[in-house]
């Protein structure tokens, strides 16, 4: 059987060279997917035609049915495989969904070429650097192997074939989740780029070619910069193209094209090849990873060769699809604009929908009538009684602060909130995956931060401007963004290139802050700029005139995650009408318990645990029940057990025994939460609005309100007694 695999790449070249040489149609490419499973490795061709061609929908089996043709070029790629491969392969026709790889992989790379004149080294002068050999080094790791051949008489010297190869890991240890991880990734390196496996070919990795254009900043080691000539974003706008997510999307697809800023950095996004030199990709080899590799992938499954052809329904993740399939013209849920609450058009198309899929699954559905008040999209109310607030969100990418504020708005009222994440379009016109919306949600709502350094948090902005004494705070001139920060002392801060522009205690409004900025008033017929220090420099005739840029007050967190006031997570796609549950858990929630202990600890620490200068430590009995909960919260097997410190535990903080009144307990000296939990100022949303009911379902007037979900916070007027000021509300 062995000779048969070392043949592999010969046999598999010829083959691919006869797919494009004889089939009765144009073929435009060839597609090969290869993944491992137990006991080796499975290959996927499909060949593609440019022109159009009659289908038909075939079930699987060894050829077509009754001797019926398949059709055109699925023919030729069957009868091709069959004479070049060796009767002990088993083939197979049947349909790949790529669904079961799931929505993004931990890590992705294509091979490309950096210099100009520079082509891949030939087969035969090279050797042990090409598929096989990434399938040696890749042994007992869930990955996947895609390649796309092209066939073009115009390239250059002798070269037939464009090919264009991407290579997946979803071992979720390769994932990078946070700058800091970026960072440490710049320093050290990377862990594991399969795109290694080819260097001798003289190919470099995409991933390799990003990384050469971020430093990690000489001030702060967890944070990372692009350099000046790159182009390139910052961490967050660019995390798709820093972990390969991109080129995962482009294959789905179908597109071979790299992003632009790739294309700017290389000759070549695609290789070069004469037909002899194909036998570096094809592979056709085989390894014995001895377990199941994808057991270490949470959110991917392998198929072997008898689930080929099965109904993909069976084995993807389960999941809820509610569909819509009431008459909407003439529906109860339609809505009249009458408030700037009420949102666009297109979001009172989506709360229609969703209230109808809703009501389709038994729940009691009533659409809010927004007023000048802030209020949830919908109500609904189970069989057994248990009511929840439906947020529709369909801007959560540009305005994630939003979203916390309507959690918390119902939170503070004792209710948890279903989230609906409305699928939007990017600039091609393609609809976002929705299981892409929906780890970004879970992402956001485990870890409600903008970013993160070793001593404070950076928060989200929100909507609105600050206003002190009748006068509107401004920025800077020449600043055009709020930048605010929180400390582990409870104190937020707004900065610009070190400078601290303005700076509050986390429990006082923001009118109380103290503020060392310009600012704008109406005068009359005109309007006035005074500096930080009350005097006067400019006046206008007109308010667009003023050049300086309002202030934008931050997200106020009341929680370090707001995970416990969500009761379930949907997204909805416009197109097709239909609402699917998202699962909430993890990348790290694998079942080794081993790798799934130590993966969400790390996360939990790095997320949630700062630095501090002052000598009081934080027990672990007031740490550890808080990550306990997140981690149980993002997981299918429930909480960490007890003796979570055990030897699959690293210490992310020196820990230290004290003697306290309970006696002696373990604790972590100069470590604090982040910000404290359970932040709470007269700000906080809900404070003076309440839910309203049908009278249906019967809810007297004093059980509306219930006890707060807000950590530490037993009711709402004890807001009142947290904070400096009296101010009265109307609860």
């Amino acid at each position: 059987m062995k000779s048969t695999f070392d043949s592999g790449p010969t046999k598999g070249t010829l083959a691919l060279a006869d797919i494009f040489a004889k089939t009765q149609t144009e073929v435009d490419d060839v597609e090969q997917f290869t993944w491992p499973v137990a006991d080796g490795l499975m290959y996927a061709f499909g060949a593609y035609s440019s022109t159009v061609q009659s289908t038909t929908q075939k079930r699987v089996q060894p050829s077509g049915a009754d001797g019926e043709p398949l059709p055109e070029p699925l023919q030729t790629v069957y009868e091709t495989l069959s004479i070049e491969l060796p009767d002990a392969l088993k083939i197979r026709i049947g349909t790949l969904p790529l669904g079961l790889f799931g929505s993004s992989p931990a890590l992705g790379t294509r091979l490309v070429m950096e210099d100009k004149n520079q082509k891949p080294a030939g087969r035969g002068k090279v050797s042990e650097a090409d598929a096989n050999a990434l399938f040696e080094d890749l042994a007992g790791e869930p990955f996947l192997y895609h390649v796309l051949y092209r066939q073009s008489s115009g390239l250059p010297e002798s070269n037939e074939y464009q090919v264009t190869v991407r290579i997946f890991l979803f071992n979720p240890k390769y994932k990078i989740s946070t700058e800091s991880e970026y960072a440490r990734c710049l320093r050290f390196g990377r862990e594991c780029d399969p795109a290694d496996s080819f260097a001798d070919l003289g190919v470099s990795s995409s991933l390799a070619v990003i990384d050469d254009g971020y430093n990690v900043s000489w001030l702060d080691d967890d944070v990372v910069m692009p350099t000046r000539e790159s182009g390139l974003p910052n961490f967050t706008a660019g995390q798709s193209l820093i972990t390969g997510k991109r080129e995962f999307t482009k294959m789905q697809r179908g597109q071979y094209g790299a992003s632009d800023l790739l294309e700017d950095r290389c000759a070549y996004t695609s290789l070069l090849a004469r037909e002899i030199d194909l036998e570096h990709y094809v592979g056709l080899g085989t390894i014995d990873p001895g377990v199941d590799p994808w057991q270490k992938a949470p959110q991917a499954i392998g198929l072997d060769i008898d689930d080929i052809g099965a109904d993909p329904e069976e084995l993807l993740p389960e999941k809820m699809t509610i569909g819509v399939n009431a008459p909407i013209e003439d529906s109860e849920f339609d809505q009249a604009l009458t408030t700037a609450n009420d949102g666009s058009k297109a979001h009172r198309e989506a709360i229609k929908h969703v209230a109808i899929a809703f009501q389709s699954e038994g729940y009691d559905v009533r659409v809010v009538v927004q007023d000048t008040r802030s209020r949830p999209d919908l109500w609904v109310r189970r069989d057994d009684g248990e009511i929840f607030a439906v947020e529709v969100e369909c801007q959560t990418r540009s305005k994630p602060a939003s979203v916390y504020t309507n959690l918390i708005r119902q939170a503070v009222w004792g209710y948890k909130t279903i989230c609906v994440m409305v699928a939007q379009k990017d600039d091609e016109g393609n609809t976002e995956s929705l299981d892409t919306l929906g780890t970004w949600a879970l992402n956001s709502l485990a870890i409600p931060m903008k970013h993160r350094d070793p001593t404070k948090t950076q928060l989200h902005n929100g909507t609105g401007t600050i206003v002190v004494d009748g006068k509107t705070m401004l920025l800077p001139e020449g600043v055009s963004e709020s930048n605010w920060w929180l400390t582990c002392d409870s104190e937020f801060l707004l900065v610009h290139d070190g400078e601290i522009l303005a700076r509050g205690d986390a429990t006082e409004q923001f009118k109380e802050f103290e503020f060392n900025l310009p600012r704008y008033y109406e005068e009359d017929d005109h309007y006035v700029v005074e500096n930080e220090y009350g005097k006067t420099v400019q006046t206008y005739e007109d308010e667009s005139d003023i050049e300086n840029t309002k202030i934008r007050p931050c997200h106020r967190p009341v929680d370090l995650s707001y995970l416990r006031f969500v009761e379930a997570l949907y997204c909805y796609d416009p197109d097709t009408k239909e609402l699917v549950q998202q699962e909430m858990t993890a990348q790290w929630d694998v079942e080794q318990a081993s790798t799934r202990n130590e993966k969400s600890h790390q996360q939990a620490f790095e997320a949630f645990l700062v630095e501090h200068e002052n000598d009081e430590p934080i027990l672990e009995r007031e740490c550890r029940p808080f990550i306990k909960d997140w981690i149980a919260q993002l997981s299918t097997h429930d909480h960490p057990g007890n003796n979570i410190f055990g030897n699959y535990r690293k210490d992310y903080y020196p820990r230290k025994r004290i003697s306290t009144e309970f006696g002696m307990e373990p604790s972590y000296p100069g470590i604090s939460f982040r910000y404290p939990r359970g932040l709470v100022s007269l700000d906080l949303p809900g404070l003076d609005t309440r839910p309203i009911f049908p009278d249906r379902w019967n809810i007297a007037s004093e059980d509306v309100l219930r006890e707060p979900l807000i950590y530490g916070l037993d009711h709402r007027s004890e807001v009142e007694s947290k904070t400096a000021d009296g101010l009265e509300t109307d609860i």
